[in-house]
C-alpha cells in the first residue's frame, strides 16, 4: 500500500514540476516526492520537519487549516507564515473521498506555478490517493473491530470464533511473530490507523480500569481470576464500574522479526505515548500465532497497570521484566 501512495505522489510531483508531500488529515507524513532541487529554499524547516519527524506542529496545522483546507475541495494557495515557521507559501490540494477529506498533497507555492490544467491533472490523481486511503480506512476500522472481539470474548467457542474472524482479517500476517502492547490511559476513544504506527497489524480501544485498588469481582490480589479472558476482565483489572468506566486502552498488535529483539514494539510504544500523550505502555513477551492472544493482552495490560501503580517500573515496562509484580 505504501508503494501505492508513493507512485501516485511522485505522478504529482511530475505533472507539476514540483516535489510533493502527502500527509493525512491530522498532518502525518505517509509519502513524499524527491527533491533534486540546487535550491536550498526550495526545503524550508516546515517540510523538512514533517519528512524527518513526520508530522507538523500544532502551530503549522492551525495555520493551514485556518485556509479553509478541511473544507476545500480544490487546490488552495496559503500564504507564506515566518511567525508559524512557514517560510515559503504552499499550494494544498485536498484528498477527499465521498465529500470526506481524508488528507492533503502540499506543494511549495512559486512563481508562475502550475496552469489550472497541471492543478486540475493532479486533483484527478488526489482522488485516486482518496480511495486508497478510504480503502484503508475501511480495512483498519475491520481490523479494529476483530481486535476487539478477540480481547474481550471468554475463553471457549466464543474466543475461538473471534481469533478465527482476526485471523482471516489480518491474512498472512496472522500466523507470525507479535508483540501485544497496551497503552493507557488512552486519550479519546478512537484508535489510530495501523498505518500511522510503523508495524502495527492491527489496533483498538478498549476499556480501562485504573490500578485504585480491587474492583468487585477480583481475586485477594486486586487481579482478575484465571478462568477468565483478559478482555472480560477489562484490561487484567475487573469488569470497568463507574469509578473507570470512561477511561480507555489502546491495544497494538505489532509485527517482529524476531524474538529477541523488541525495537518495533518500543518503537511503536515510543511514538504513540509521544503523538498522543498516553501515560505508560505494557509488553507482552513475543509469541507466534494468535492462539495466546488473550494470555498476551493480560500480560501486555498487567504490566501497564504495574508501570501505572509504580512508575519506576514504567514508562515502558515490559511483562518480563516485572519481576516479582508479576505475582500481583
Amino acid at each position: 500500500m505504501k508503494g501505492d501512495y508513493q507512485e501516485l505522489v511522485d505522478e504529482i510531483s511530475a505533472l507539476l514540476g514540483a516535489p510533493a508531500t502527502l500527509e493525512n488529515r491530522d498532518f502525518g507524513l505517509i509519502a513524499f516526492g524527491a527533491h533534486d532541487s540546487d535550491d536550498d529554499s526550495a526545503m524550508d524547516p516546515v517540510r523538512t520537519r514533517s519528512i524527518l519527524t513526520r508530522k507538523s506542529t500544532p502551530a503549522v496545522r492551525a495555520w493551514f487549516e485556518g485556509f479553509g483546507i478541511t473544507r476545500a475541495t480544490g487546490p488552495v494557495r496559503i500564504p507564506a507564515a515566518p511567525d508559524a515557521g512557514v517560510f515559503r507559501g504552499r499550494v494544498c490540494l485536498p484528498v477527499r473521498h465521498r465529500g470526506v477529506v481524508l488528507g492533503y498533497v502540499w506543494l511549495l507555492d512559486a512563481e508562475p506555478g502550475p496552469s489550472h490544467a497541471q492543478l486540475s491533472a493532479a486533483m484527478d490523481v488526489a482522488a485516486r490517493i482518496g480511495e486508497l486511503l478510504a480503502d484503508e480506512e475501511r480495512a483498519g476500522t475491520d481490523l479494529s473491530r476483530e481486535l476487539r472481539a478477540a480481547l474481550t470474548a471468554e475463553r471457549g467457542w466464543q474466543y475461538d470464533m473471534a481469533l478465527g474472524a482476526l485471523r482471516t482479517a489480518l491474512g498472512p500476517d496472522a500466523e507470525g511473530l507479535h508483540a501485544l502492547l497496551c497503552l493507557a490511559p488512552w486519550p479519546g476513544e478512537d484508535s489510530p490507523s495501523p498505518r500511522t504506527v510503523p508495524g502495527a497489524a492491527a489496533l483498538c480501544t478498549l476499556p480501562w480500569t485504573p490500578p485504585a485498588g480491587p474492583s468487585p469481582g477480583l481475586g485477594a490480589a486486586g487481579t482478575a481470576p484465571r478462568r477468565r479472558s483478559p478482555g472480560a476482565a477489562a484490561v487484567a483489572g475487573g469488569d470497568p464500574g463507574p469509578r473507570g468506566g470512561a477511561a480507555r486502552a489502546l491495544a497494538v498488535l505489532v509485527r517482529l522479526r524476531s524474538a529477541d529483539n523488541l525495537a518495533p514494539a518500543t518503537a511503536a510504544a515510543g511514538r504513540l505515548r509521544g503523538t498522543a500523550g498516553a501515560g505508560v505502555a505494557g509488553i507482552a513477551p513475543p509469541r507466534r500465532g494468535l492462539a495466546e492472544l488473550d494470555v498476551s493482552w493480560r500480560e501486555a495490560a498487567s504490566a501497564a497497570r504495574a508501570a501505572t501503580a509504580q512508575p519506576h517500573l514504567g514508562p515502558l515496562a515490559e511483562w518480563a521484566a516485572l519481576g516479582p509484580y508479576r505475582m500481583l
